[in-house]
């Protein structure tokens, strides 16, 4: 049946998604502001602080951007060797440009779904093994931004015990997860048995099938895993990548006179990457206000500069990412609309409903063609 004769179910429903974004940045942003409001030089002394900003790491700020999302790419590569060899600059670059610059103007993350049907489509693999890959990057990302975030919360100045001793539980528990996950790798059948035997007593059968299709289909994908080489070189990037957006972070606050020992710079790095994942407005507007206003406000009450610091480090990047994944995604000849159509097609299906939709996507999106005249590798098996 054909997504047009099909009613749209509320959960898949953009406009939903995009006005509960919209409420909960407005929260958020006005969280962030609420001090600033009930104060009135707030105004004057966001303009001080603007005015009085050193803009000289404007050019180190978006060239460590650049960086950070070329250690991504890299990283991607390395992710999706099982299922073919990929250059970093022809084929990997330019989608994780679009995906992260299209994440600015669609809600719920919709440019990582574009980011997998735009690749797949590109190198003629199966959508369900670089879903998978992209499944796993958010893995290595919160493992790494959690070590981050637990390593600046336990030895910096000026915070609580309690704040210590809840940060070693969340890192314990990120320990089991990485068990699981090693587990998942390593010893599938014993895994999917576990979740059998685990599940069963409260999944219907058809769900508890889909569940266990999905989990065997993904883990082609998250064959990286098993060879060690691949693993280091996926966690040096991934930590490479978080410190580079750290010192980021850590170049704003020096900008507007605030705070900014790498310490701190860590805790709003992990807490800013945690605030990305809530359901909010393109661009999370609003909640990385409140990620700024949360941690620096515990060690200084100048909240005009925080909330100053926090519109700079977010314009800065905002503009040069949406612009270059606008660019990148120019050449492929696809518009915004077609790939809103097919993103929500695809949103959310199994492994198993993606690879049989990957028919589909391969007629209506375009080749990508790039700059570069890419190509297919010749090792990448077509499938």
């Amino acid at each position: 049946m054909s997504s047009s004769s099909t009613p749209t179910p509320l959960h898949h429903n953009r406009w939903i998604h995009l006005a509960l974004g919209l409420v909960v940045s407005t929260i958020c942003l006005w969280l962030a502001a609420r001090e600033l409001l009930t104060d009135p030089e707030a105004f004057a002394k966001a303009r001080h602080a603007f005015a009085h900003a050193d803009y000289r790491t404007l050019l180190p700020i978006m060239a460590a951007t650049a960086v950070f999302y070329w250690l991504k790419a890299m990283r991607w590569r390395l992710l999706l060797t099982p299922i073919g060899q990929f250059s970093t600059a022809r084929d990997l670059f330019p989608f994780v440009m679009i995906g992260f610059g299209l994440n600015n103007v669609l809600p719920v993350h919709m440019g990582e779904v574009v980011r997998v049907l735009l690749f797949a489509k590109h190198a003629r693999v199966k959508v369900s093994a670089v879903a998978a890959s992209v499944v796993l990057e958010r893995i290595f990302d919160s493992m790494t931004v959690l070590t981050l975030l637990s390593f600046g919360l336990v030895f910096v100045q000026g915070l609580s015990p309690q704040v210590r001793t809840n940060t070693l539980v969340v890192a314990g528990c990120v320990g089991v997860l990485v068990l699981a996950l090693l587990s998942y790798v390593f010893f599938l059948q014993k895994f999917i048995a576990v979740v059998n035997a685990m599940l069963s007593p409260i999944l219907p059968a058809p769900l508890l099938a889909k569940l266990t299709g999905t989990l065997t289909s993904g883990a082609t994908g998250l064959a990286a895993l098993k060879q060690p080489r691949l693993v280091a070189g996926i966690m040096g990037c991934s930590l490479g990548s978080w410190v580079i957006n750290g010192m980021v972070i850590h170049l704003a606050l020096w900008s507007f006179g605030l705070p900014n020992s790498l310490l701190i710079s860590c805790i709003v790095l992990g807490l800013t990457a945690v605030g990305a994942a809530v359901p909010s407005a393109p661009g999370y507007v609003g909640v990385i206000q409140l990620c700024f206003i949360t941690v620096l406000s515990v060690f200084t009450d100048d909240h005009a500069s925080i909330f100053a610091a926090s519109i700079y480090y977010h314009l800065t990047e905002y503009v040069m990412v949406t612009l270059t994944g606008l660019y990148y995604l120019n050449t492929t000849g696809v518009s915004l609309a077609q790939l809103q159509a097919e993103a929500a097609l695809a949103k959310s299906p199994t492994a198993n409903e993606l690879d049989s939709k990957h028919v589909s996507c391969q007629n209506s999106l375009p080749q990508y063609h790039g700059d570069a005249g890419s190509r297919v590798p010749a090792q990448s098996p077509r499938r």
